[in-house]
């Protein structure tokens, strides 16, 4: 599913991962340039990613309640786990390069648009809370 999503100063068509599934496909097998794709969870936590089968290099930024908290680079095809040891409710996968061209950085403003679809999905999730939350 595609929504907008402004980090900063910048808005971003991206694709949601909102199921278990959809959020362990990610990004795999997508070639250059990967389209932004956010992936939301209900409450915060530590959260690492890998990137194992996923070709293209990534700026990962991982947020929570509404701010960013890091921006790090991802590694095309690694299986190394990437991300902060700080609590995010939500992490955005961009093209390598777009944080810094944008000015993306830790403390940026998060806003995702919601959609009747995005909370029809996640009330099947179960995840509602987090389009009532402060995103």
């Amino acid at each position: 599913m595609k929504k907008k999503i402004k980090i900063g100063e910048s808005e971003f068509d991206a694709i949601f991962a909102i199921s278990e599934q959809e959020q362990s496909r990610g990004l795999m097998g997508v070639p250059w340039p990967p389209p932004a794709m956010a992936f939301p969870y209900n409450s915060a936590g530590i959260r690492k990613f890998w990137m194992h089968n996923t070709i293209s290099p990534l700026d990962i930024i991982f947020c929570c309640a509404g701010k960013v908290i890091a921006v790090m680079a991802g590694e095309p095809l690694s299986t190394r786990n990437i991300g902060p040891d700080e609590p995010c409710d939500l992490v955005v996968e961009l093209p390598k390069g777009t944080a810094s061209a944008c000015g993306i950085s830790r403390g940026s403003p998060v806003q995702i648009e919601k959609s009747i679809i995005a909370v029809a999905k996640n009330i099947e999730q179960g995840t509602l809370k987090k389009f009532a939350g402060k995103y």
